[in-house]
């Protein structure tokens, strides 16, 4: 067995050369046999057409047993397999927690043994080590490598027979990738040359806002060919896989949403063909093609009704939004949110959350027969294969079930070892069945590979990739696609770009020539009439820049970030967040220090409406309307956010509301802050048919004034879902600097004594976190939040709400281990010579970003004077 490196030196992405892309294969390319590279199958429909599969087994084993193998490599991951091997993820040294982390694994299919192993570090963080290989490794045939997303976003291309690094990017760093606490990881998937993973995205520029985006890159190198997202404010991470299918001629990515929406995209281009809104909640079951239609299922809020659950069957031969008039049918009150539906002789079989097994009309969504209870809980998804149901419910029991006319029934039941859970599907491979769960991995077979005893079900020829319009007959040029979409330069970089041509149908037609193409830039560097960009050495700034090329009407376009070299320094007097920073714009705004001092020293009611109206209009437009007559509900958002949302103190008519805010607002156009505002009032419909009710209404416009002089950096409190977040200011192979930044909490939180609760806030570097516990009145360093005893270091630390304070960290390799050192005293007062926090990691983080950490729950966090420099 290999094992190989923790985490690999981030491969320099401006580097790559770029190849111009081709449809053929590659031409030394291992041989591959069919396997099952997805974790949904070849099919993307959880079907196989193997026979003589076990019809029962005791997960027991031993002498004349029919599992052939086990092993004791638990995960929550579903397997897959090319080339006879293995690929899953788990966590690893679960025996030496200090050293713990996730990774790879790759098995020989027929005996179970362990061929390689690839382990990383899982860093920045909130995801428990129970819940870490959430996602599955996704095989490529055609160049043998495998591609696996970690917990934390670190994403890697893995040579598959070997298991040695081909290329890695760290997702959350470069691009803004998501990582909560409920470990939702999302699957990648391969067509052709590309590679796509997806997350909710807190990017930079115009993707700074949260939303659920996909990233298409080239399998090869990595670089990025095109970034594309749903609804902007998605309300869940979500770990719902694409599938691929040709659906009347045109091949479409279907997947389920963190905006609740189901969609369907062009896998080439990115390029949105339709969508289904279904519910207010991000979706995590998978969904199903068969012919033209999509089945999906839930279990959150319908949009439509006040029924939680349901499936519906959508017709995908439409375009546009169809939430209206889409769905060919919908049933509501089954809760199938985990576990996706599979697809026999006319009838969908679909376990619910709740581990019972229904059987619908796939024409109709009638129910057929009675449900058949297979336990309490569902996660795996179901396997058929010959003429025979797979299914195995989280608390340890397994069925194999036959399908009747009227249902299903159960042939055998067993129940795995006490303690081991199935979150991970089964799957088959060469008359196998592969069985993951969180302790053991089982391999099942029969004797013999005979005919199967059982009747097989008619399995109709899946169309998942056949069946696609010949691209002869549309030449139109559709779409221009300028590669790489997203990059990340230093000064002195150059890049040639490729132009890449499609049809209305998302199919490539050939890449454009440099004499058809116009390229303009918006932004530092230029660009030459072949696509070659260069950005001079000596330009320093921190900037963006856009590409655009344009091929006759169409055009496309790449985004780029400049970060120079280290040193750096922040101040904020220009009222402006680095463009270049990923996941700080929108949870942070710059803020005039002098007049919010001034503000709060005067009447601090006056000061946090500024707080709330400038957010406002550094996150939004210039005018905005606060009322309650919109789902969002701003009004209540902003009497909340001012702790007037409840009790007597509320106001609840306009006279009200114009008492309590009218010296505030009044006070903030003699500042300038705003232009004006005005006092209305909209009908809200009581329940009682004609009735209506007067609510207030204010709308706010701008003013002129602009952060003059002494800004600071705010992490605020008013974002939904967003008020503990992360940023990254640079590049994911920077190391050994230090960060130095003053600090200021505010405390909006109070305990019954009435002493405050302050937030939590500081720097990240290195992939390491130095952070100033409000609650606890501690300095911690850590890489992984809910592992603490993976690494960490905390020290004593008092300090005071409204009182600012310098906070130092230095982040360094020396020997092979990482070295964090870490200090806090009030501004102004000398640096005391001694560290605060000293930790020396083990099993280092060797490179990262440096970065941003807040916690602005219980309050407000400000930034100034920050620096990032070379360690002496």
């Amino acid at each position: 067995m290999k094992s190989l490196c923790r985490c690999s030196w981030l491969l320099t992405m401006s580097a790559v050369c770029l190849l111009p892309l081709t449809l053929s294969a590659q031409e030394d390319a291992p041989a591959s046999d069919d396997g099952w590279p997805y974790w949904v199958g070849p099919t993307y429909t959880g079907v196989s057409d193997a026979q003589n599969l076990p019809a029962e087994w005791d997960p027991k084993g031993g002498e004349g047993s029919n599992v052939r193998w086990k092993v004791p490599v638990g995960s929550r991951s579903t397997p897959t397999i090319m080339n006879g091997r293995i690929y899953i993820i788990n966590n690893s040294h679960e025996e030496e927690i200090t050293k713990a982390g996730e990774k790879v694994i790759c098995l020989d299919a027929e005996t179970g043994d362990t061929i390689w192993e690839y382990n990383f570090n899982v860093y920045l963080s909130d995801v428990p080590i129970e819940r870490v290989g959430w996602s599955s490794v996704v095989c490529d045939p055609e160049t043998g490598n495998v591609y696996a997303l970690g917990v934390c976003g670190y994403f890697c291309c893995l040579n598959g027979e070997t298991g040695e690094l081909v290329w890695d990017r760290s997702m959350h760093e470069e691009f803004g990738f998501l990582t909560t606490y409920g470990g939702r990881t999302n699957f990648p998937i391969i067509h052709e040359n590309n590679v796509i993973v997806s997350a909710v995205v807190i990017g930079w520029g115009d993707y700074a806002k949260p939303c659920h985006r996909f990233v298409a890159m080239d399998k090869n190198n990595g670089q990025v060919v095109w970034f594309e997202g749903t609804r902007l404010f998605p309300y869940d991470t979500t770990y719902s896989a694409p599938v691929l299918a040709v659906i009347d001629g045109e091949l479409q990515m279907i997947f389920g949403s963190g905006d609740g929406g189901v969609h369907g995209f062009q896998p080439r281009t990115g390029k949105e063909l339709w969508k289904y809104d279904l519910s207010g909640h991000g979706l995590n079951a998978t969904p199903l093609v068969v012919g033209n239609r999509v089945y999906m299922g839930h279990a959150e809020e319908n949009l439509d009704t006040t029924e939680m659950g349901g499936i519906v069957c959508i017709d995908a031969s439409k375009r546009g939004d169809l939430t209206k008039d889409g769905a060919i049918w919908k049933v509501t009150e089954l809760f199938c949110g985990r576990s996706s539906p599979i697809h026999i002789d006319g009838r969908l079989y679909v376990a619910d959350d709740r581990g019972k097994l229904h059987c619908l009309n796939a024409e109709t969504g009638e129910e057929i027969g009675k449900e058949v209870r297979l336990g309490t809980m569902m996660r795996a998804n179901l396997l058929y294969a010959d003429g025979k149901i797979y299914a195995h419910e989280v608390n340890g029991r397994g069925y194999v079930l036959k399908p009747t006319d009227d249902g299903a029934e159960i042939l055998h039941r067993f129940r795995f070892p006490s303690g081991e859970e199935c979150h991970g599907s089964p799957i088959e491979y060469k008359n196998r069945i592969y069985i993951p769960t969180s302790g053991t991995l089982y391999c099942v077979a029969n004797e013999t590979s005979a005919e199967a005893d059982g009747e097989q079900a008619d399995l109709e020829e899946p169309n998942v990739l056949k069946g696609e319009a010949s691209r002869e007959a549309d030449q139109d040029i559709s779409h221009v696609q300028l590669v790489p979409r997203e990059s990340l330069f230093r000064p002195g970089t150059r890049q040639a770009y490729h132009v890449r041509l499609y049809n209305s149908k998302g199919q490539w037609l050939r890449n454009a020539t440099p004499e058809e193409v116009e390229f303009t830039i918006d932004g530092p560097g230029k660009i030459d009439e072949n696509g070659r960009y260069e950005i001079a050495a000596s330009d320093e700034q921190h900037a963006a820049a856009i590409v655009t090329a344009k091929v006759g009407e169409a055009t496309g376009i790449a985004r780029i970030r400049i970060v120079p070299d280290l040193n750096w320094a922040f101040n904020f007097d220009d009222g402006a967040i680095p463009q270049t920073w990923v996941g700080c714009s929108y949870r942070h705004v710059p803020l005039d220090w002098d007049l919010l001092s001034k503000l709060r020293e005067e009447d601090r009611f006056t000061s946090d409406v500024y707080i709330y109206l400038w957010t406002e209009f550094t996150n939004f437009a210039p005018k905005r309307v606060i009322d309650d007559s919109t789902p969002k509900q701003p009004w209540t958002n902003f009497l909340r956010f001012l702790q007037l949302a409840e009790g007597a103190d509320k106001p609840k008519t306009i006279d009200e509301a114009k008492a309590k805010f009218d010296g505030a607002l009044n006070k903030l156009v003699e500042e300038k802050v705003l232009a004006n505002f005005e006092w209305s009032t909209w009908d809200r419909p009581t329940g009682v048919e004609g009735e209506t009710a007067k609510e207030p209404r204010l709308t706010v416009q701008r003013g002129e004034r602009k952060i003059d002089g002494n800004g600071v950096l705010c992490k605020i409190m008013t974002i939904p879902l967003g008020t503990r977040s992360q940023g990254w200011m640079g590049h994911p192979d920077m190391h050994d600097y230090t960060v130095q930044t003053d600090i200021l909490f505010f405390a909006r939180t109070f305990r019954p004594d009435g002493s405050p609760v302050l937030p939590d806030g500081g720097v990240i570097g290195q992939r390491y976190t130095l952070d100033l516990m409000g609650a606890m009145q501690q300095l911690q360093t850590r890489t992984w939040t809910p592992q603490l005893n993976r690494f960490s270091e905390s020290a004593e630390y008092e300090w005071k709400p409204d009182t600012w304070y310098t906070l130092k960290f230095r982040t360094a390799v020396e020997d092979g281990k990482a070295v964090l050192k870490g200090k806090v005293w009030p501004r102004g007062e000398t640096e005391p010579e001694e560290w605060t926090v000293t930790a020396t990691d083990e099993a280092p983080n060797v490179i990262g970003s440096p970065g941003l950490f807040g916690n602005a729950k219980d309050g407000e966090i400000f930034y100034d004077n920050l620096t990032i420099t070379k360690n002496e």
